[in-house]
């Protein structure tokens, strides 16, 4: 007989020990099963190059910073340097003994809001990413008459799993609550699913990060009430809804 584990974090591996690790210490029950995996890709003589000639260099995950520090010296990196959200400043941080700005809205909106990315006419930008994600940071600089490059650090692949053996394990469990940090793990979650699944999936509440994550899940049949949201997709906002979550629906 399984344990009742009302909340199911899918973070990729690496992502989750810190919130955890911190639910453990609170004795919330939870089951972890990440999708998504990361591969380093090795950057190419251009990439260097472009990162060292960079003015302004933007790292947009935790996977971007890891990537990079195998690979190449911080004192390479002479531009100023811009994090999407705390825990990937942190680490920057920490690599390059420097600052990093970062902003106090986790997202690519909160970022392109920054006072120090307003005037960037003629100004040279690296964003350093994963093989896929919003393009929306480009768009915006790029309107504002920056030259803006992508460096590829890494590979973003899903999980060979097995989704009706999941469904299972997920239901003799319990679940009631499923923690999502991304709209490609969301996406993820649905095409595992047998299509008996689907439905179980749309009846979970689910704890999301941002609003473009909620219209996701709206448009996957999820209803409004069955959503909550979390500040942004640091460690510390996730604990305070799980918290939350867990005293009043669960």
């Amino acid at each position: 007989m399984s344990i009742a584990t009302p909340f199911l974090i899918t973070r990729p591996a690496g992502k989750a020990d810190n919130l955890l690790a911190s639910l453990d210490e609170l004795g919330v029950a939870y089951s972890y099963q990440p999708l998504i995996t990361t591969q380093q890709v090795s950057l190419k003589a251009k990439d260097i190059s472009l990162l060292e000639q960079a003015e302004l260099i933007v790292f947009v995950s935790v996977s971007a910073v890891h990537a990079l520090e195998q690979q190449i010296s911080p004192e390479q990196l002479s531009g100023h340097l811009f994090a999407v959200g705390s825990t990937t400043a942190g680490l920057l941080q920490r690599w390059s003994g420097r600052e990093v700005i970062v902003p106090q809205d986790q997202r690519s909106e909160g970022l392109l809001a920054l006072p120090q990315l307003q005037q960037v006419s003629g100004k040279q930008v690296v964003v350093v990413r994963g093989n896929s994600g919003r393009e929306l940071i480009k768009q915006q600089l790029l309107a504002r008459g920056a030259t803006v490059k992508y460096v590829q650090s890494y590979n973003r692949l899903p999980l060979p799993l097995d989704g009706a053996q999941l469904w299972q394990l997920w239901q003799q469990q319990q679940v009631r609550c499923i923690v999502a940090t991304s709209n490609e793990i969301l996406q993820q979650l649905f095409a595992l699913m047998p299509e008996a699944g689907v439905a179980w999936l749309q009846q979970r509440h689910w704890l999301l990060v941002s609003p473009r994550m909620q219209e996701q899940a709206l448009a996957l049949g999820i209803s409004q009430q069955q959503i909550s949201l979390a500040e942004n997709a640091n460690d510390q906002a996730l604990l305070q809804q799980i918290i939350q979550l867990n005293k009043e629906i669960l």
